[in-house]
């Protein structure tokens, strides 16, 4: 586990200050809207691990709370596993049903983000 300074931790802290507030409202939408996987259409329980962000939260602090990075797949109690299956190899993202999808959003929501990316990111989702 990666150790922080008590500057650095605070840093962390503030940085990911709304993301507390961000999966609930999102699990909460999962269970009162009875939401299905967006890939294969199954049953979502309502749980933090269904709620996957597009563009990595870690990576694209910009938008890690933005409602538009956002897809709820079946997660760590679901039996289909589409959210790492979302955020596993190049492959497993581009077999899934809704990449295409996902590719178009993700383009769209690219213009929102304030850091630099490079290539990989591209890469990952066919984006020239």
């Amino acid at each position: 586990m990666k150790k922080y300074s008590k500057k650095g931790l605070e840093r962390r802290k503030a940085e990911r200050e709304c993301l507390s507030e961000f999966f609930i409202r999102h699990v909460n939408k999962i269970k009162t809207e009875k939401l299905h996987c967006a890939n294969c259409e199954e049953k979502l329980k309502g749980d933090v691990s269904e709620v996957a962000h597009r563009l990595p939260k870690s990576t694209f602090k910009s938008i890690q709370c933005d409602d538009d990075n956002v897809v709820y797949l079946g997660g760590r109690f679901s039996s289909c596993g589409c959210h790492s299956l979302y955020d596993g190899t190049n492959e497993q993202l581009q077999s899934l049903n809704i990449f295409s999808a996902e590719k178009e959003i993700v383009e769209e929501l690219l213009e929102k983000v304030t850091e630099k990316y490079n290539w990989k990111l591209l890469d990952r989702w066919l984006i020239n």
